[in-house]
């Protein structure tokens, strides 16, 4: 959530470059300039942050057949069963 508030100020903050340029306003453009590139720089690393954080999670999958005293656990990239523990 955090990468689109921040793509969607930069975005707003390249408009905002835009109109400083066509109004003749330099030290504007050059404040506005900085920003777009640091807004989209700190949106580039909240993406590559959160795709790290969710490699890192672990999602397994609690398999119950009709018997409900055996569980167990499906790994969703192989789809192995192991005998789930609490």
């Amino acid at each position: 959530m955090l990468a689109v508030i921040l793509i969607f100020a930069g975005i707003a903050s390249a408009g905002g470059l835009i109109a400083a340029l066509a109004g003749g306003f330099e030290g504007w453009a050059i404040v506005a300039g900085i920003t777009v590139v640091v807004l989209f720089a700190a949106a580039f690393f909240a993406v590559r942050d959160g795709a790290r954080r969710r490699a890192r999670e672990v999602d397994t999958v609690v398999y119950s057949p009709d018997n409900t005293d055996q569980l167990f656990d499906v790994d969703p990239n192989t789809g192995e069963r192991t005998p789930h523990r609490d």
